[in-house]
């Protein structure tokens, strides 16, 4: 990544300070609950803040949904292993490395990874735990406390949207058509010839994420979903074509194109009482490429909004969509997927061993790497993990900043909660970027809240944010080792892969 393309993730966009106060605020909110009431787990708390926290209301239940499915299985395989396992070490070993395998298996046939990621890295925060609890009623103990805090966030989450106003899932669609529609406009006008996708405020495939899902949970009905989808890949195609660059196109011709953008803008944003839109212009003086991908716009627009035009064709006699499998079609027969599992459960119980033969509990976020890094390819892989430390670092030094030189000088609960939003909004602002730098923002705001919030009141020690790191470079060099250093073979799926979105 350049500095070109970190000074364009790093701009504001619309509803970014919007949405970097809707985090800060419910994590002030959350951090000063669970300080009054004295929880474990401080800094766990705010991060989840993160996880929940969605563009708009429809995506923050899915997410609290999501959280609880991901609190009961991951409670579930600790309550199992408690209960078979507790005084027997090879045991519990075994059955932890079989958990390892199937969940990873699972996030690489399956269609939707992040249901299988979430209890995956609850199990891998708890697998320690086993070492250094007394008895397994201390880890049931955890376990609710988990339950609760759980609650907590998706309290503090709604009350937050509710009090900011978030958008509902169609609102933000339209807020995502406007600005995309707009951009075609310019475009059409040529006002920027090096216009790209990235200057928008949203990815392609986001929003396709996101009408997706409104479709299958019945916000949109399966034409409207694939209208919308189709309408979404036109303008981009047109955003990332080539800029018209005769003479005519730029002239005479770009008034006309740009009108026919803003009568098909009014047309999706206010329905048929905007008229019918505009007759298409001569697009002969365009470029060839832009020309195409003008024509697939316009084609695609006529076979939605004029049927007959188009000969009879319309996009909404196609009907509902058939919801996909939960898992992927040759999920039995690709061995890619079993040698998959196998090296990342070789790579985590290698740092399981070697945190438990060091006696270096404080290192296990090793195990949580090699969980939230085990992605299909290898370069999103090198690449999460690079996000992972960086944001590790970044988080972890200005934690070090504050307890070194700001905590030890604060007198009161206020200067202290003002810290921690200070820390969360610049976590926050980074989260709400594209997808290169979006998860660093998380690690951001983790390291720091681990470093800062440590126990019910102010602390100053250090080794926590110390051992983070060596437990992060420990997973990272297992995840390395076991799949690049000592590669498997791997066959080729002939599926779609699955989604690789952070957690």
């Amino acid at each position: 990544m350049n500095i070109n393309d970190l000074r364009d993730d790093l701009r504001p966009a619309p509803d970014r300070l919007g949405g970097t106060l809707r985090i800060t605020f419910s994590v002030v909110l959350v951090a000063a609950v669970m300080l009054t009431f004295r929880m474990p787990f401080l800094y766990i708390g705010p991060y989840l803040v993160f996880i929940l926290s969605q563009r708009d209301t429809f995506l923050t239940r899915a997410a609290a949904g999501l959280g609880i499915v991901v609190a009961a299985v991951a409670s579930l395989a600790i309550y199992l292993v408690a209960w078979t396992a507790w005084d027997t070490g090879w045991l519990r070993v075994s059955l932890w490395a079989a958990i390892f395998f199937g969940g990873y298996f699972l996030m690489r046939v399956s269609v939707e990874p992040r249901v299988v990621l979430g209890p995956l890295v609850v199990i891998a925060l708890f697998a320690f735990a086993f070492d250094k609890a007394p008895d397994p009623n201390a880890v049931v103990s955890q376990v609710g406390w988990l339950w609760a805090i759980l609650g907590l966030i998706i309290a503090s989450t709604f009350l937050t949207q509710w009090i900011f106003q978030s958008p509902t899932g169609i609102e933000l669609l339209r807020r995502q058509f406007r600005e995309l529609l707009v951009a075609v406009e310019r475009r059409f006008l040529a006002h920027s010839c090096k216009s790209s996708t990235r200057r928008l405020s949203f990815e392609e495939e986001e929003a396709a994420d996101h009408i997706t899902k409104l479709g299958m949970a019945g916000v949109l009905s399966g034409a409207q979903a694939q209208n919308n989808l189709a309408l979404l890949r036109a303008c981009f195609r047109l955003l990332r074509a080539a800029p018209p660059t005769t003479a005519g196109a730029k002239s005479a011709g770009a008034p006309a194109f740009a009108a026919w953008a803003r009568q098909l803008r009014r047309r999706v944003l206010v329905g048929s009482e905007a008229g019918p839109i505009a007759l298409w212009p001569d697009p002969s003086g365009l470029d060839s490429a832009f020309r195409e991908a003008s024509e697939n716009l316009r084609a695609t627009a006529q076979s939605i909004f004029s049927p007959a035009e188009s000969g009879g064709e319309n996009m909404r006699s196609s009907g509902v969509p058939r919801a996909p499998g939960l898992l992927l079609a040759d999920w039995r027969t690709n061995p890619a997927y079993s040698s998959f599992a196998l090296r990342a459960t070789l790579a985590t119980m290698g740092c399981y061993l070697f945190m438990t033969l060091a006696d270096w509990n404080g290192i296990h976020t090793c195990l949580i790497t090699c969980a939230v890094t085990a992605l299909a390819g290898a370069e999103s892989q090198i690449h999460k993990q690079n996000l992972r430390m960086t944001g590790a670092l970044i988080g972890g030094l200005l934690g070090m900043g504050c307890v070194i030189f700001l905590i030890p000088r604060m007198d009161s609960l206020a200067a202290y909660l003002g810290i921690l939003a200070a820390g969360t909004a610049f976590a926050a602002w980074v989260s709400l970027g594209s997808e290169r730098i979006s998860y660093a923002g998380w690690q951001i705001g983790l390291a720091f809240y681990m470093t800062i919030l440590q126990d019910p009141h102010p602390s100053t020690k250090l080794d926590i944010i110390r051992d983070r790191w060596v437990g992060i470079f420990v997973g990272i060099l297992a995840m390395r080792a076991a799949f690049a250093w000592f590669p498997l073979r791997q066959e080729k799926s002939t599926a779609c892969p699955p989604c690789e979105d952070p957690c």
